[in-house]
C-alpha cells in the first residue's frame, strides 16, 4: 500500500516511548502492528501526516510502502504496519502535488487545511480550492490551487513557490500567477474573477511519479 510519512528534520520518529532512527531507500520491520500503539506509522492521505507532526519547513515528508500486518486508524487514512519501505525525501512542491492528486481522486472528501476560495499561510504550504481561487504566502510558502466548476469537478489546477521575483510575498495571486490587487480591500471583486486555466501556457507545477 503506497501512503506517506512525517519524520523529524534527522529522519527520526517517535516509537513507542522512545525515537526510531529511519533512513530513505531503506527498509524496516516491527513484530506487531496495532493504530496508536505498535508498528509503523503512515497516511495515505500525504496531509494527515500534519496531524501528528506540526507542520515546518524543517520537517520531512517521504512516500513509503506499507506492507506486511496492516492495521487502519478509522478516524482519518492513518495506518501502521511491520514493513515500511521508506523513500526519498519529498519536496514541499511534491508534497502539494501529492495533497491536490488525493483532492482530484477524491472529490467529495474535504480537508479543513485546504481553504476555500481563498488562502494566506506564512508557513510551508497553502492550499486553496473554489472556483477562482487566489492565494498569498510568506517567500518560500507554496502555493497549490484547485479551480473548480460549481458542481465541484476540478478543472485545473496550479503550484506556484513564492520566490520573491515572478511570485511576491504577501500578495494574492490567481490560477493563472496573475496578482490579484483587491483582494486585501474585501475580498473578490470582478477583477478577481478567474477565468479557465488556459491549457496552453506552459504549467509551474511540478510533475511527481505515481
Amino acid at each position: 500500500m503506497r501512503a506517506f510519512k512525517a519524520f523529524n528534520a534527522d529522519m527520526t520518529c517517535t516509537l513507542g516511548k522512545g525515537k526510531y532512527q529511519y533512513a530513505e531507500n531503506m527498509t524496516f520491520t516491527e513484530s506487531k502492528a496495532q493504530a496508536h500503539e505498535t508498528g509503523f506509522h503512515c497516511a495515505e492521505y500525504i496531509l494527515d501526516c500534519l496531524r501528528y507532526y506540526p507542520e515546518s519547513r524543517d520537517m520531512v515528508i517521504c512516500p513509503v510502502e506499507a506492507l506486511g500486518d496492516i492495521d487502519e486508524d478509522g478516524s482519518d487514512t492513518k495506518i501502521s504496519c511491520t514493513i515500511l519501505k521508506v523513500g526519498r525525501k519529498l519536496t514541499w512542491e511534491e508534497v502539494v502535488l501529492e495533497a491536490i492528486r488525493y483532492q482530484i481522486k477524491h472529490p467529495k472528501f474535504r480537508d479543513p487545511q485546504i481553504k476555500k476560495d481563498k488562502g494566506r499561510s506564512n508557513g510551508a504550504f497553502c492550499i486553496v480550492r473554489g472556483e477562482s481561487p487566489i492565494a498569498a504566502g510568506a517567500k518560500g510558502t507554496i502555493l497549490g490551487m484547485l479551480q473548480e466548476s460549481s458542481r465541484g469537478k476540478v478543472r485545473s489546477i496550479a503550484i506556484y513557490k513564492v520566490d520573491g521575483k515572478d511570485i511576491k510575498p504577501g500578495r494574492y495571486y490567481d490560477i493563472d500567477g496573475k496578482e490579484v490587487k483587491d483582494a486585501k480591500k474585501g475580498g473578490l471583486k470582478k477583477t478577481a474573477k478567474v477565468e479557465p486555466h488556459n491549457k496552453d501556457k506552459k504549467p509551474r507545477s511540478v510533475k511527481v511519479k505515481a
